[in-house]
């Protein structure tokens, strides 16, 4: 089969690292593993972030161009897809191109992580809002990576729609040749080796990310008492204001600016817990990719991240907007390295086990066949 593969949200050509390009990445190179055909259709972004509706009529009317185009393609070439992929829809994001596509050339039509949610119907976003609707209920496969969104997904969806529960997913081929390097990265950015070390890879954005930093800046501030040195990963427009918020920690902290994926498992590796207050975080596959690692987590519990993060058993997470259950469990794993040292053990078990690469290859098979019957 030709799949037609789209990610209105972030292309996984986007120049940005950022869990979502992640994710759309893992999802285009399952796809191309179950044997198909798979190829990346368009990069057009259909975000819009502020809720301007001159601007979304705007990307409505470029998605709908875009679209027609791509039939044009179709026709003079006969290379039309049999099948078309979305990753990530909801109502900043729409998918403006798949479901006329899909329309017009009578194929099926697969959306992976759609979320919806009903507040937003007469919203400053209802116009995607209502686009997101529409891609739900045109489906005839959703692929739901975070259980809190099945229950408005169950409302919307045909009743010939497949509703596939899968857990989000790594590839961890080549984790195990990457190796920890803990004495020499000691040495390279002058951190002291006999600490605990606590590590987060984040990207520095406004909104829920610095919200985020400003959380983990607050509770460290109150573990002054105890060892520890904290290594951040990651860059973005607020890195000025993450440096202003670490600022009086500066002598325990150490930024690395972007690194790549090999640097990034290095120093998770060497490391002794994952710490990230994760506010209104899907899920975070940051947070999948420490457990991979073998690093217990210390997290908020927002969303989807009880899916990846087992509490007591492969990290702590803290209620949203807790910040004494989180400062408290950070303490808890601080002091006691048997505890950090099983819950890490666990945690790459569990990534194994359950968030295993060839599973979500396996379950993407199963769909195309049952669509193709």
């Amino acid at each position: 089969m030709k799949i037609a593969f789209y990610a209105p949200l972030k292309s996984p050509l986007h120049p940005h690292p950022s869990g979502d390009r992640l994710v759309a990445r893992l999802f285009l190179s399952a796809l191309r593993e179950t044997g198909h055909s798979v190829e990346l259709v368009s990069q057009f972004r259909s975000w819009e972030g502020i809720g301007d509706g001159v601007r979304q009529r705007r990307l409505r009317d470029i998605g709908n161009k875009l679209g027609h185009r791509l039939l044009k393609r179709y026709a003079r070439h006969a290379s039309a897809p049999d099948v078309w992929f979305t990753y990530h829809v909801y109502h900043k994001a729409p998918d403006w191109l798949g479901p006329l596509v899909c329309d017009v050339l009578d194929i099926p039509y697969i959306v992976a992580e759609a979320s919806y949610a009903p507040k937003q119907t007469n919203g400053a976003w209802r116009l995607g809002q209502d686009q997101c609707r529409l891609c739900i209920n045109r489906a005839g496969a959703l692929i739901s990576l975070n259980d809190q969104d099945l229950p408005c997904l169950q409302d919307l969806v045909n009743p010939e729609c497949m509703l596939i529960d899968l857990k989000p997913f790594l590839s961890i081929r080549g984790l195990d040749a990457v190796t920890g390097a803990h004495s020499q990265i000691s040495r390279d950015r002058n951190i002291p080796a006999n600490v605990p070390w606590l590590v987060c890879v984040a990207m520095m954005r406004p909104g829920d990310k610095l919200t985020s930093f400003t959380r983990l800046a607050a509770g460290l501030q109150r573990l002054l008492d105890q060892p520890w040195h904290l290594i951040i990963v990651g860059d973005g427009d607020m890195r000025d204001q993450v440096e202003n918020l670490f600022a009086p920690l500066r002598h325990r902290v150490t930024l690395t600016g972007l690194l790549d994926r090999d640097h990034i498992f290095s120093i998770l590796k060497s490391s002794d817990i994952y710490v990230w207050p994760a506010v209104n975080e899907a899920y975070g596959m940051a947070l999948l990719e420490a457990q991979a690692c073998g690093l217990p987590v210390v997290a908020g519990a927002a969303g989807g991240v009880g899916r990846i993060v087992e509490h007591e058993q492969t990290g702590l997470l803290a209620a949203q907007n807790d910040e004494d259950s989180f400062y408290l469990h950070l303490q808890r794993l601080l002091t006691d390295p048997s505890m950090r040292n099983a819950m890490g053990v666990r945690a790459e078990l569990k990534c194994k086990r359950e968030h295993d690469y060839a599973k979500a290859v396996s379950v993407l098979t199963d769909t195309l066949e049952q669509l193709r019957r």
